[in-house]
């Protein structure tokens, strides 16, 4: 039931001005909690979806609002969703034309590869991670979705590895709330696909593909 408040003789004395008093304080305290509220469940609406056990990783697809920024054109792949440390990913398709066997001379099963090092993002540029995918981990790998694992560091490059691999420097990465600031302005389209898409050799053509595909659909 809707309360209302009269207004009519105000003068009426201190009771009745205490009285109203005590009414305004709790239905902004109310209206406080009600707008927290909102605000904890938006920020958690699209990570939460990321939790749901269909086999599929949740991907950020830069939009053409991104045009003319360091993200331009640009597919991240999501590590960590929301929490204290806010949220990060892996720029998946940003090769440099750094070799992995020049980036890390002292390992020799790269000697013979022709794999590139990744740009992951502008955060922490002086760190190196690595995607995998295999069905036997090692130790020190993370598991994040069906054979796919992450893991920080390059040392584990030089581990013996079944299965692919493709290392990255820096990672994005996102304050509190700021990310989903960003997706409501529509810099981003938030997707789910196939984790194998990380390993595509033609990531020159993944943005394009992705985009074309989810044109207008938003999860």
């Amino acid at each position: 039931m809707r309360r209302t408040i009269n207004y009519q003789n105000l003068d009426a004395g201190p009771a009745r001005t205490t009285s109203r008093g005590l009414l305004f304080c709790h239905a902004f305290r109310l209206l406080l909690l009600t707008l927290l509220l909102s605000l904890l469940l938006a920020g958690q609406a699209w990570a939460g979806k990321a939790e749901d056990n269909d086999g599929k990783s949740v991907f950020l697809v830069a939009t053409d609002q991104l045009r003319g920024t360091g993200f331009e054109r640009t597919v991240v792949l999501m590590i960590h969703f929301g929490g204290r440390g806010g949220t990060t990913g892996l720029a998946i398709n940003r090769p440099s034309d750094i070799p992995l066997k020049e980036a890390f001379p002292k390992i020799d099963r790269l000697r013979d590869s022709d794999e590139a090092l990744y740009l992951g993002g502008p955060v922490g540029s002086q760190s190196v991670f690595v995607l995998l995918r295999t069905r036997q981990p090692n130790k020190g790998m993370k598991h994040l979705i069906k054979d796919i694992y992450f893991a920080p560091g390059h040392q584990i490059l030089a581990q013996p590895i079944e299965g692919d691999s493709r290392a990255y420097v820096g990672y994005a990465g996102w304050a509190p709330g700021q990310l989903q600031a960003e997706i409501d302005r529509g810099d981003w389209r938030v997707i789910r696909r196939d984790p194998d898409i990380i390993f595509d050799r033609d990531t020159a053509s993944l943005w394009q593909q992705l985009s074309k595909r989810w044109s207008g659909n938003w999860i």
